[in-house]
């Protein structure tokens, strides 16, 4: 009998790595031939391994990637040894409706800093989220909305100017739009959040002007872990010490935010409790302080802790700024490259409203039915996280149409294929508002047919909570720059463009094309701004 402590170090070494071959092609051959995933269709390399759908998120083509998969393998794809992925619009339904018997994925416990705080959109019960999401809705209320809309208009109007600014009797300085709207969306949440704005729109120094960027490269970081295949090491190691450990990692700007909101969240309670002791209704309706005055529904008390405020305060701002930041460098790039659209947004803003302070929420805004299809088909053409929102099959599995997909399976419905289903959107990469306005040409079918394959906010008990607040700030931002300025794309420009050397999916020009990490990386477009010419 050979004993182990004979054995030299080589041979250990030799020992160790034909048990691991041995074990990862056994394993292979079971994720093949006889895993309960078998029988679907996908790519021959992610039957039995991560790896594949890893290095697509890694490269931020993932989404692109899971498009081509459908184009070859049809509506379910396999895209992991444990994952299938859906693009029937009827399925997407199923999955992430409110009685499905699924819940968020555990690789979510990836998200949260703390991992004794859980925001809402990480949370993975059930009955917690129902709860935590009720609390949330006071923020994203009617009420809230209509409060919000006083902030969005103001800081349009500062920013404008600042577009146009240098402009003279010609055009403005080329403006990368993907900054330009970073700073402004963020300035915006900053204000909704905190009532303060560190004005990261304004040309100059200013300590807080890269932190969308920041936490852009963050959650990139994160999201590709997310999708890796050390992800079960790292949850372990989240609360062992890692979570302290990266947040002494993050940028100096992004630290900087942290600290920010945690001042703000102490100095808003502090004044919270001064005008409650002292009897002062605050006429300050902003989205803290809807969190800060929300009761559990269960008990009365305050719905929300400081660790919890906390933890909602950042996730609301940094994926809220990213999602309405992203929608507008995309509106402008479709808007720049096509003029015929341009012209009509043009022509139906300036006839609507005789004076810019006109545009508000209500029916004269609600009747820019092309406005609103620009919206609607930028939404379509670059949902925000253009892969799936995994959900995990729960015990007793899932029924969806003929078939039941068993416990602790990963499932997603596709947002990005189905938005690109040439079936119900023709011509899915040509940007066409005209599809989402019955017509002589479009029939209302077409555009029922479009309206219900599109899910841009997600769908069911886990959409979006912010969508109104979303749709009211980019229908009042375009509408109000439209209306006082004229703006072009800066001739020759390609950024954002697609092209014939980029992977299959991504070589037409007539698409703005985005990196997915969970937020949108992307640049561009290069647009010129000037005043109105009366």
């Amino acid at each position: 009998m050979i004993s182990i402590a004979s054995l030299s170090i080589s041979q250990v070494l030799v020992i160790s790595a034909t048990s691991f071959a041995v074990y990862y092609v056994a394993n292979a051959i079971y994720c093949i031939f006889f895993h309960k995933l078998s029988t679907y269709p996908g790519p021959f390399f992610a039957k039995f391994s991560g790896l594949p759908s890893f290095y697509h998120t890694y490269r931020g083509n993932r989404h692109v990637w899971l498009w081509q998969c459908h184009e070859i393998y049809g509506d379910v794809v396999r895209s992991s040894y444990d994952t299938l992925m859906f693009s029937d619009p009827n399925t997407y339904r199923e999955i992430y409706g409110s009685h499905a018997n699924v819940e968020k994925a555990w690789q979510f416990g990836i998200w949260p800093k703390d991992a004794t705080a859980v925001s809402t959109f990480a949370c993975t019960n059930k009955t917690v989220h129902k709860r935590r999401r009720r609390n949330l809705e006071y923020a994203f209320c009617d009420r809230a909305v209509r409060s919000a809309e006083l902030f969005v208009a103001q800081h349009t109007d500062r920013w404008g100017p600042l577009l146009a600014e240098g402009a003279g009797d010609g055009w403005s300085e080329p403006r990368n739009m993907t900054e330009w709207a970073n700073s402004f969306v963020f300035d915006i949440l900053c204000d909704l959040c905190f009532g303060w704005t560190y004005e990261t729109k304004k040309p100059g120094p200013n300590k807080l002007r890269t932190v969308p960027d920041d936490v852009a490269q963050y959650m990139k970081f994160t999201y590709t872990i997310f999708y890796s295949p050390v992800i079960r090491i790292w949850l372990f190691l989240k609360p062992r010490g890692l979570d302290n450990l990266l947040i002494q990692l993050a940028p100096p700007s992004v630290r900087l935010f942290m600290d920010f909101v945690v001042d703000n969240l102490h100095e808003r309670l502090a004044q919270a409790k001064l005008e409650e002791k002292n009897g002062i209704q605050s006429d300050r309706g902003d989205m803290l302080s809807y969190l800060i005055n929300a009761k559990d529904a269960d008990t009365g008390t305050p719905a929300y802790d400081f660790i919890d405020l906390n933890e909602e305060a950042n996730m609301l701002t940094a994926a809220g700024a990213d999602t309405t930041s992203a929608v507008i460098a995309a509106l402008f790039f479709y808007l720049v490259h096509n003029a015929n659209v341009l012209q009509t947004l043009v022509s139906e803003i300036r006839t609507t409203f005789s004076s810019v302070d006109d545009i508000k929420t209500g029916k004269q805004l609600q009747s820019c039915v092309y406005l609103h299809a620009c919206i609607d088909e930028t939404l379509r053409m670059n949902p925000h996280g253009g892969s799936e929102s995994r959900r995990q099959v729960l015990p007793g599995g899932l029924r969806i149409n003929d078939t039941i997909i068993p416990a602790d399976t990963i499932i997603g419905g596709d947002v990005y294929a189905i938005h690109h289903n040439p079936d119900i959107f023709p011509s899915p990469f040509v940007f066409r508002p005209e599809r989402w306005i019955a017509s002589p040409n479009v029939s209302t079918a077409s555009v029922k047919a479009c309206e219900g394959a599109v899910f841009a906010f997600s769908y069911g008990a886990r959409a979006c909570p912010g969508k109104s607040l979303a749709r009211m700030e980019l229908a009042i931002t375009m509408a109000r720059l439209v209306y006082k300025y004229d703006f072009r794309g800066v001739p020759g420009g390609t950024e954002g463009m697609g092209g014939s050397d980029m992977m299959w999916g991504r070589r037409q020009r007539t698409q703005f094309q985005v990196w997915d990490y969970m937020v949108a990386h992307r640049d561009g477009p290069m647009v010129q701004f000037r005043g109105r010419v009366w």
